[in-house]
């Protein structure tokens, strides 16, 4: 299981866990059925709520940018980003807001949405 560390809206910091879109039965076998990043350029283009980045950048008690491939989606004044490695998209501690824009996104990819513990949504 990988742990990463999240400022919550309230500033508090909390354990988070990933949930992913891949192609995959399970997540961690995504580079063996991969989503080329050239389709997702592609589809995330036409997407006026997604901009693509090489990097992300986070601000609170602390700042850090952190680089990859990224497709920050704008989501009122929140900026969510759907991290692209290894075949598959990854996302941090999502909400169901956000889980339900991964299904949405996974539907149209022809993939699932499925976390850390290999459940789908």
């Amino acid at each position: 299981m990988v742990l990463n560390i999240t400022v919550s809206k309230r500033g508090l910091y909390q354990m988070s866990y990933d949930i992913h879109i891949t192609r995959a039965d399970h997540w961690t076998e995504s580079t063996n059925k991969p989503i080329a990043m050239e389709e997702l350029k592609n589809y995330f283009s036409g997407k006026s709520e997604f901009e693509y980045s090489k990097e992300f950048s986070i601000t609170g008690p602390f700042s850090m940018t952190i680089s990859g491939e990224f497709f920050i989606w704008s989501n009122e004044d929140v900026k969510v980003p759907f991290r692209y490695s290894e075949g598959m998209i990854t996302i941090s501690h999502a909400d169901d807001e956000v889980i339900d824009k991964m299904k949405e996104v996974a539907a149209e990819l022809n993939a699932i949405v499925q976390g850390e513990e290999g459940e789908t949504y």
